[in-house]
């Protein structure tokens, strides 16, 4: 079969490792890359092995040679460059969040049914192996009825030289959009449907940007999860699904390279997996990958209700602590 056609927006450190990943998983291929800058494009596409450069969104979107475009700017961009490709007849996959409102998120959902489109959030930690033995494990009832999820991803940004994306308004920068859609949507996985109802707090890091958050959210059978987030100190990345028979813990749970499954206190099973980037993304790339072929319109594992109930959960959060920004 063709290979699947990648056209990128974006040529940052997320899109260089998405270019690599696209390289080493069979079927698909890096077919251009969008830059603003020439020079930028074309030593992205060097370093990447990308065959075409073009020059701002509009003329990549356009092309005949692309079949799906993968949006990796800034969250805030992400609506704009979406609704562009999908406006242009290409399938969409965004990177994480998709967008800063559920307003947003569902206006490119009816735009990508409407024109019989694939449309997914890039949530590729949900694709990895051992998230989904995990996944097993609790439908298995390995670890009984699950009765709380907690999880906790916080680390320290440079407060000399922080990179802008992390902490500018304009960027969507803070820890609830760039943490809180992985806490949100891996606890989501694992308790397998959206929060029947939450609330949380955030700390400032400075005017429309959070240092650090929690959430505290319920699922539905009385699943209670709290998660916790930041951008303000170093923390043992972690999510634990406990049940009344046992618990799951994985650390760094985005990338899951190690999942440990304990029934009581007995570690019962230990799995790894090397998943770091660009190697990670490989899962969620061949998923797409099967998903065009296919014709599948929406993504079984990554939804769009999901991606909408996360960006209305978010963008609630961010508004409440800086509603002159939100």
């Amino acid at each position: 079969m063709e290979d699947i056609r990648f056209g990128i927006i974006g040529t940052g450190n997320i899109a260089s490792k998405f270019a690599r990943a696209c390289a080493l998983t069979p079927g698909v291929r890096v077919a251009g890359i969008s830059s603003r800058s020439e020079k930028n494009g074309k030593a992205f596409a060097r370093e990447n092995g990308v065959e075409r450069v073009c020059i701002g969104a509009q003329a990549l979107v356009s092309s005949p040679d692309i079949d799906i475009v993968y949006v990796a700017t800034p969250h805030t961009y992400h609506f704009e460059h979406c609704m562009l490709a999908l406006q242009a007849g290409k399938h969409v996959l965004c990177e994480k969040p998709m967008t800063v409102s559920r307003r947003e998120a569902e206006l490119l959902f009816a735009e990508a049914r409407e024109r019989n489109l694939f449309l997914m959030e890039g949530m590729w930690s949900r694709f990895l192996p051992n998230s989904r033995r995990a996944l097993d494990w609790i439908r298995e009832g390995r670890i009984g009825k699950v009765q709380f999820i907690d999880g906790i991803f916080s680390f320290a940004v440079d407060p000399k030289a922080p990179k802008r994306r992390l902490v500018d308004p304009a960027c969507g920068g803070g820890a609830t959009f760039d943490l809180g859609v992985y806490m949100v949507e891996m606890a989501s996985y694992y308790a397998g449907a959206d929060p029947l109802r939450w609330d949380g707090f955030i700390t400032e890091y400075c005017p429309g940007t959070d240092a650090a958050a929690v959430i505290a959210a319920e699922y539905p059978g009385q699943i209670l999860a709290t998660l916790r987030m930041g951008i303000c100190c170093e923390a043992p990345v972690q999510m634990t699904i406990v049940g009344d028979r046992g618990r799951i813990e994985i650390p760094r749970f985005f990338v899951a390279n190690e999942v440990r499954l304990y029934e009581g206190e007995r570690l019962a099973e230990t799995c790894v997996e090397d998943c770091e980037l660009p190697k990670g993304f490989c899962h969620e790339i061949a998923a797409v990958r099967d998903y065009l072929r296919a014709g599948v319109a929406e993504s079984p594992v990554v939804p769009g209700s999901t991606t909408i109930a996360t960006a209305e959960i978010l963008r609630e959060m961010m508004h409440r602590a800086f509603p002159a920004y939100y």
